[in-house]
């Protein structure tokens, strides 16, 4: 069978000032044991010669299309660009400044193939860590190691109620959640976008993940990761609100979380969760008391009310004096949501 009759793959890649990677990931993309690729690039503004390299390589290979912003519209502008402009029946993504293996695309698509329900799958990633790079992550991933994630769609689903579970750049989803389901990346949720759009197509089918690292991830100090941590965090804090709605919405629950977190959200949705008899559930337990870690009506008489119900039976005494202290006094200890 001709490569030709395979589905087709829309590589989609942004650049910003990325002389200094451009060809080694581009380099990658070529050299996939996939073929069946378009490759679309989306040169936002750059001030190098980002673009003039682009040409070269579009010189020498019809699949790779350029897109050029004239002017630098953010990255998030630009994603959605050129998630406007594919043609494929599946998009893969990856940044400018990564490295994809060459069965990346053929492993991931394969098992989606395979495994029809799957609408969105990525990989773990191998560390490529520059000295000073700056990166929160370098605290954790020396260069070599290898990061992994969660595999099957249970898995992410829960561990999105706490953190991004997903390689955004190196993630293959089906065409369909942006052609039937119209969904783009959200610049109000800017250098968490990610995290946003992942949960929302988590909505609309199963996420999954390949136990194996088809992608080198690059720790610079001039990425988004390194430049915007405390804003990422506030960002995430949002869209755990949101993951949180979900999963309760699914358990049957009828209450939800609002932008601040009341002594009353937290009493109802307990007693909720308890005629479901859901108290004991590890994850509802750390949800709950993230919740009680995030109060903004830190009242002492809430202590008393705290004490007295017996929905609080579960926690222990460590996690009790912990809450106990945050009401007590709150600006010692940031909120967890």
């Amino acid at each position: 069978m001709s490569y030709l009759d395979q589905p087709l793959v829309s590589v989609l890649i942004c650049a910003y000032n990325a002389d200094k990677y451009i060809e080694e990931c581009i380099d990658a993309i070529l050299n996939q044991t996939y073929k069946n690729l378009e490759i679309v690039v989306v040169n936002d503004g750059s001030t190098d010669t980002t673009l003039s390299k682009l040409h070269y390589f579009a010189g020498k290979d019809p699949r790779i299309k350029i897109i050029n912003n004239e002017e630098n519209k953010g990255f998030i502008a630009s994603l959605n660009i050129g998630i406007a402009s594919i043609n494929g029946d599946y998009l893969a993504r990856t940044d400018a400044d990564d490295i994809t293996k060459p069965e990346w695309i053929e492993k991931i698509l394969g098992y989606m193939l395979s495994h029809p329900q799957i609408i969105a799958m990525g990989s773990y990633l191998t560390i490529l860590s520059e000295d000073g790079n700056g990166s929160n992550l370098a605290n954790y991933y020396e260069h070599g190691d290898e990061w992994r994630n969660p595999l099957s769609h249970r898995e992410i689903v829960e561990a999105m109620l706490f953190r991004n579970p997903i390689h955004n750049n190196s993630m293959i989803v089906k065409s369909t959640v942006f052609r039937e389901h119209g969904l783009r990346f959200d610049p109000a949720y800017q250098h968490t976008e990610d995290y946003q759009f992942w949960l929302e197509v988590s909505r609309l089918g199963e996420l999954a993940n390949y136990p194996e690292s088809l992608v080198y991830y690059r720790l610079h100090n001039t990425q988004t990761s390194s430049l915007h941590n405390k804003y990422q965090n506030l960002m995430a804090k949002k869209i755990r609100k949101r993951a949180i709605n979900y999963y309760l919405q699914d358990l049957g629950v009828i209450h939800r979380l609002g932008e601040d977190i009341f002594f009353h959200d937290i009493e109802t949705i307990q007693a909720e969760l308890a005629s479901l008899s859901l108290l004991d559930n590890c994850i509802i337990k750390r949800i709950l008391y993230d919740c009680y870690l995030s109060l903004v009506d830190n009242k002492l008489i809430n202590i008393l009310y705290f004490l007295r119900d017996k929905n609080n039976s579960y926690f222990n005494k460590k996690q009790k004096i912990k809450i106990i202290k945050r009401i007590i006094r709150p600006y010692k200890y940031e909120s967890v949501l």
